[in-house]
């Protein structure tokens, strides 16, 4: 194989394992940032809720925060909402800790939230009617992205690499024939 068709095999290998990481990266994003929304009626039992800012945590990339304003008949306060996802020993994504007004949740609290709040439609769509996001698209999108993943970061490497590889095998090439 010509090392300028192996280049091209490997930009687009590397291209791919980028795509494939963020795609996973913002798809696992987007799930936990709507169930930790969804999360929120449960534990703001009354009253209208108000979403004004949702981001992922910098240094902890399944925990998302939320700040709200809930208004009810006592009058308007704020909160904040903090949730922790991570991978089961099911494989599958698991709400592993929630953290109300800087107070964490108990396991019992957290199990009956996760298992017959978050399992069941029902529930989903009443808490769903008490709460309005003011969360910009493109700042929900950032919270689903949040700091890049360590993959893609790596596969972005690679990339340029290749791509530099196979630009300094054509710049050579073209000296050669001139």
């Amino acid at each position: 194989m010509r090392p300028a068709r192996f280049l091209k095999i490997a930009v687009a290998a590397a291209i791919a394992a980028i795509l494939a990481a963020e795609g996973w990266w913002l798809t696992e994003g987007y799930r936990d940032a709507r169930a930790c929304l969804t999360v929120l009626p449960a534990l703001e039992e009354s009253g209208e809720l108000v979403v004004g800012s949702l981001r992922r945590s910098d240094s902890l990339p399944g925990v998302f925060e939320i700040g709200y304003r809930a208004t009810d008949i006592a009058g308007s306060r704020s909160g904040r909402l903090r949730c922790a996802f991570g991978d089961g020993p099911d494989g599958r994504r698991h709400l592993l800790g929630v953290e109300f007004d800087g107070q964490p949740i108990g396991e019992a609290r957290l199990y009956f939230l996760e298992r017959f709040w978050l399992g069941d439609p029902a529930a989903v769509r009443s808490g769903e009617a008490r709460l309005r996001s003011d969360v910009p698209p493109l700042a929900f999108l950032a919270a689903m992205i949040g700091r890049p993943h360590p993959s893609l970061i790596g596969a972005l490497l690679c990339a340029l690499l290749a791509a530099a590889a196979l630009a300094a095998g054509r710049l050579t090439e073209r000296r050669q024939r001139g």
